[in-house]
């Protein structure tokens, strides 16, 4: 066996070359730009083709041979371009010796592959540019290797020991802050996730914001690099976006600039600026709402709505095929916010209600700050013990008053026998115990979270699988947020845990339902349809006949800009058939996307059965399976809830009780007689209704 330079015209790939399977596109060009670059650097294997002098067969190495030849018909190689072939004296184990040429490889390390790329800028002075092509791969690609060759010593090791996977390096890579990334490494080291990519950038990222997010955008980028603020890319992520690495520098500047918005506004009793879209939960828990009344249109505004509509009906009517143009698509958009504008008109609060209201000052989506929708009162300014005197359920050197005499462990021997007897008292007494337990989970959500007095283990914490940042939006949001705000207060005002577990009781029957349903959603876990945890929720949502479409639609943002292209091009055939999927195969996957989304929301120019079908989807795994039909026990329906059954005519939450939800309890207390049901698990109130009713 010899190896010889052979002409590549001279050369065919052999039948006996074991690799079938056809090349990867983006490998072949990085071959091919290397060849290119350097010629063929390693020998190809082949045996001379009998009775035809001068032809060889090659049997390993038909990569390197395809790259060749295209080359030299691109012209960027002569055509008596010749190769290293060895050379096998006959062709008996020519199968053999194309497997184990193939199979007897071991990929290059990447940490050796990332110091050699390095090498080439620091050593050589390539630009990343110049390697890139002479590798046949992009600038990018060059620049997440040398971050990844400037990784934190201790976190690059790993990666050359093989402790962690390249994916987890680069998500130590996502910045550049060696000190940050060792931190995190040493933290990830001791931890259950070990060295989870997923967790890793989460973490990695945790004190940084996009150059997207609404408070860059408040900021500014020329504002944060003049204060010292420092930004680099994230190399490793799909799109090269950028990662501002001084959030507290932006939340500074942020800050400063809201608080001069604040002081511009006028009128209101205080004005808190928050570094968000809306306030956080913990901030609005405690206060109660100012509704302000909705104003009905005026003659004038019937016909513009009138005119509004006729000349929507009018640009669809026109539409072609190929739907809106995007002209007429930005003159939909603004009539229909026109129309919402003269719909949803608000009576402004009157000054008197202003001067001692709280409003929050957020930032919209595009960085610019605006006065939340909802303005507050405290309510905690008007709450008094019922003798005036001071409030709270400890002494003022907050010890319990002891009496002396009795030690410790006959205190103890006391305490759970006289609790023992309470106890026997309200497990008689269904009524006063479903009372209790609704109060003491509403009492520590209504934010009286340090009393001392309630004596009870019993507690409803909210769970959260929400990942980090993360806020849901939409219409269950609104709605929920909406019939917070409808429940009746007013016996959170009391600080006396006493006064206010009287009040509450106070409350009529439907109010006292309406928390008891809130108060149990707030610990609902979260969960999808094919998850082993959800089983019970997907029971509740078939028998409630919950229809996820009607309260959340897909968007780019929220789902189809997070899911491959090839799957969003599936959820367009599902919707529309094999033609709609094809109208958009060739297109950017942002852009349809983009499209997806119109679709699914109904705004888009389609057929009648597709739009049905469009405003009816949504992921499988948002979806409750479909109801039991086998007749076993648990499969009735509870009811259907659906958007007109969870709003009134004004677009306010319809709790139980509507009508009054927002009056004074009755001066005399609603006590309700109550009974188990022969299940154990419905109570009935008064007139034989049940909670479930009531709620």
């Amino acid at each position: 066996m010899t190896i010889q330079m052979i002409p590549a015209r001279n050369c065919v790939l052999s039948k006996t070359n074991v690799r079938r399977t056809a090349a990867d596109p983006t490998l072949l060009a990085q071959l091919k730009a290397d060849i290119a670059a350097r010629g063929v650097l390693q020998n190809l294997i082949g045996f001379g083709i009998p009775k035809k002098t001068g032809k060889f067969e090659i049997t390993a190495g038909g990569r390197r041979l395809a790259s060749v030849h295209e080359l030299i018909g691109e012209g960027a190689l002569p055509k008596d371009y010749a190769i290293p072939v060895l050379v096998l004296n006959d062709s008996s184990n020519a199968s053999e010796t194309s497997l184990a040429e193939n199979y007897q490889r071991q990929p290059m390390n990447p940490a050796d592959e990332c110091t050699a790329f390095r090498h080439f800028i620091d050593v050589n002075g390539a630009s990343p540019e110049d390697v890139a092509k002479r590798f046949g791969v992009t600038t990018r690609f060059v620049e997440g290797r040398i971050r990844l060759a400037g990784l934190a010593t201790s976190v690059f090791e790993a990666l050359r020991d093989g402790a962690i996977s390249l994916d987890a390096a680069q998500a130590y890579g996502t910045t550049s802050d060696t000190d940050r990334q060792e931190a995190v490494f040493e933290q990830m080291s001791r931890s259950y996730n070990r060295h989870d990519a997923n967790v890793i950038r989460r973490m990695m990222t945790d004190e940084t914001i996009g150059g997207e997010h609404r408070l860059a955008k408040l900021v500014g980028r020329d504002a944060y690099i003049a204060a010292g603020g420092r930004i680099e890319a994230d190399l490793f992520a799909q799109n090269a976006d950028e990662i501002w690495l001084d959030s507290a520098l932006v939340a500074s500047l942020a800050a400063e600039k809201m608080e001069a918005a604040a002081a511009a506004l006028g009128g209101f009793g205080s004005v808190v600026t928050v570094l968000d879209g809306r306030p956080a939960w913990d901030q609005t828990q405690t206060l109660r709402p100012i509704r302000a009344e909705r104003i009905d249109p005026t003659e004038a505004e019937r016909e513009r709505l009138a005119a509004i509509e006729a000349e929507l009906d009018a640009i669809e009517a026109a539409a072609d095929e190929e739907g809106l143009t995007d002209e007429e698509s930005d003159r939909v958009d603004a009539l229909n916010e026109e129309a919402a504008a003269i719909e949803n008109k608000t009576a402004d609060i009157n000054d008197e209600a202003k001067a001692t209201a709280t409003a929050f000052l957020v930032v919209d989506a595009d960085g610019n700050p605006r006065l939340f929708e909802t303005v507050y009162v405290d309510p905690t300014t008007a709450r008094v013990t019922d003798d005036g005197g001071a409030a709270g359920g400890r002494t003022d050197t907050g010890k319990e008053n002891e009496e002396p005499g009795l030690g410790k462990v006959l205190r103890d021997e006391l305490a759970v026998q006289r609790t023992q007897l309470l106890a026997l008292h309200i497990a008689s007494d269904p009524a006063t115990a479903v009372d209790l337990a609704i109060f003491l989970l509403a009492d520590k959500i209504a934010g009286n979270n340090y009393c001392y007095d309630r004596g009870s283990t019993l507690s409803g914490e909210a769970p959260s699988r929400a990942p980090f940042g993360f806020k849901p939006e939409g219409a269950a949001v609104d709605q929920l947020q909406a019939f917070h705000a409808g429940l009746d207060h007013s016996w959170t005002e009391h600080r006396d845990t006493a006064a206010r577990f009287d009040a509450f009781r106070a409350l009529d029957a439907d109010k006292r339902g309406a928390w008891a349903g809130w108060t149990v959603s707030r610990t609902l876990e979260a969960t999808l349809l094919d998850e082993k945890s959800a089983g019970l929720q997907n029971h509740l949502g078939r028998a409630l006949g919950i229809d996820v479409a009607t309260w959340w639609r897909p968007t780019a943002v929220n789902y189809f800009g997070r899911i491959r292209k090839s799957a969003i091009l599936d959820t367009l055939a599902e919707i529309g058939g094999p033609e709609m999927k094809s109208r958009y195969a060739s297109a950017k996957k942002g852009d349809i996307a983009a499209a997806a989304e119109k679709i699914c929301a109904g705004t888009a120019i389609v057929e009648a059965g597709v739009r049905a079908a469009a405003l009816a989807w949504v992921p499988a795994e948002m979806q409750f399976a479909a109801a039991d039909t086998s007749g076993g026990a648990g499969t009735g329906d509870i009811g259907t809830a659906t958007v007109d059954d969870m709003v009134n005519a004004d677009g306010a939450p319809r709790i139980a009780g509507d009508d009054d939800s927002i009056d004074e309890p009755d001066d005399e207390p609603a006590t309700a007689q109550v009974t188990l049901t022969d299940t154990g698990g419905a109570v009935a109130g008064e007139g034989g209704e049940t909670l479930e009713e009531a709620a």
